[in-house]
């Protein structure tokens, strides 16, 4: 074969692997620049997400604040004794010189909370130790079993939700309850604690 022929098909060999790889990286350039176009397109029509997140957090922050507010509405009126029933409790332990007088407050709070008459705990205290000045067991001045309480407030509170069972019961008056608190003298027993009651107030 001739040199000249031979070196002419050697260069049209390197100019078509040239255009042909031209060809590819064209190819793949274009691609690329519409992959990329799309994905700018896409960006720009997506919700911008810590936007929405904001949004969400704001509108939540809202509901918390307004079920606050709702509460505080709703909040029931804070607990306060009636401080008449305190000082008549007060006032007669006092006059019985009454190591219970000071725990006058007790008696409304534990009879409020078990929803018995505030004067009766205070009223058997007296009949079955003096208000506690003749006790039977350390701190128990209702003669409430052979219990020992580990103060006078103890004593109040225990009493007083056994004194809730006869009232659950029906048993809501010192001549009822009497039967079952002190039945060997139960009659004389309802008068006294019934009769202390009315000197304490209504």
């Amino acid at each position: 074969m001739r040199p000249s022929l031979l070196k002419t098909k050697k260069i049209l060999a390197v100019t078509s692997g040239i255009l042909f790889s031209a060809a590819i990286v064209g190819s793949f350039s274009e691609k690329m620049t519409m992959e990329l176009a799309e994905a700018h397109q896409t960006e720009q029509n997506t919700p911008n997400t810590t936007t929405i997140s904001e949004a969400v957090l704001s509108a939540t922050e809202v509901n918390i604040h307004e079920d606050i507010a709702f509460a505080e509405i709703e909040k029931e009126p804070e607990y306060i004794p009636d401080p008449q029933k305190v000082e008549n409790i007060r006032n007669y332990l006092v006059g019985r010189k009454s190591p219970l007088a000071d725990y006058a407050l007790e008696f409304v709070k534990a009879s409020d909370f078990y929803q018995i008459d505030y004067r009766i705990v205070a009223a058997i205290s007296i009949i079955e130790s003096n208000g506690g000045n003749r006790s039977f067991k350390p701190y128990n001045a209702w003669g409430w079993g052979k219990m020992t309480f580990q103060n006078w407030t103890d004593g109040i509170w225990t009493v007083s939700k056994g004194i809730a069972k006869y009232y659950e019961n029906g048993l809501t008056t010192p001549k009822l309850i009497s039967i079952y608190y002190c039945p060997p003298n139960a009659e004389n027993w309802a008068s006294k604690v019934q009769f202390v009651m009315n000197e304490i107030g209504m």
